[in-house]
């Protein structure tokens, strides 16, 4: 009568339990139609077409999702929404900036290393806490290239500061470049009139004069 049972139960679809003792091993086979369910002490075999474990809650605000097998992926997926929730096995996006779990975003990284990435580049300058070395830096490795060149009109008699940065200059006739090392009380010269060579201005401290009797044009050339 038990085997008249459980022939019946399988061709309705039932579900019935074969236990087999062998020692202390214990191996249990959950049957329902044609799909199998082996419960083994290290493992849980399911096999089936898109075969899944669900995990319906009852509680409230309870969710019902699972994890299923589809077209060779792992998936976490909502039976209330029947959709994917995502391919655990192709799921970076998700850890992004802007994905549903994103990690990489400023906030996370800002709140892990204690210091604002995006607004710390003072911690890299002379005196910060992270300041580049001395010797971190040769003017071999600084990529060097000229910007437009620049024509200064001077009138006889007037002088005009140079902008911060470095130049190549050509002087006029009577025009000479002279640098303060006080603030704008001394001048001394740094380039006679009528010559050239290399200028660094601070862009307060450096200066065209043009000692002669006319107007005349000097050029800077900018080192970028």
């Amino acid at each position: 009568m038990r085997m008249l049972r459980r022939l019946l139960g399988l061709l309705r679809g039932e579900l019935h339990v074969d236990r087999i003792k062998a020692k202390e091993a214990e191996v249990q086979k959950l049957k329902a139609g044609k799909h199998t369910v082996d419960i083994e002490n290290t493992y849980i075999h399911i096999s089936g077409a898109t075969p899944y474990i669900r995990f319906e809650g009852t509680e409230t605000g309870a969710a019902d999702k699972g994890i299923k097998e589809d077209a060779g992926s792992l998936k976490i997926y909502d039976f209330s929404a029947a959709s994917d929730v995502m391919n655990i096995e192709a799921h970076a996006s998700r850890h992004l900036s802007g994905g549903a779990d994103e990690v990489l975003n400023l906030t996370n990284i800002n709140n892990a290393i204690g210091f604002s990435v995006d607004a710390h580049a003072s911690r890299h300058a002379h005196g910060g806490a992270d300041a580049l070395a001395d010797n971190a830096l040769r003017f071999s490795q600084i990529d060097k290239v000229f910007g437009s060149e620049q024509s200064v009109l001077l009138d006889a008699g007037v002088t005009q500061t140079i902008s911060k940065g470095i130049y190549l200059v050509s002087l006029g006739a009577n025009t000479k470049v002279e640098y303060s090392p006080d603030g704008g009380t001394t001048w001394r010269t740094l380039i006679p009139a009528g010559e050239g060579g290399v200028v660094i201005s601070d862009g307060s401290n450096v200066r065209l004069n043009n000692t002669g009797t006319t107007s005349e044009t000097s050029y800077l050339l900018p080192v970028q």
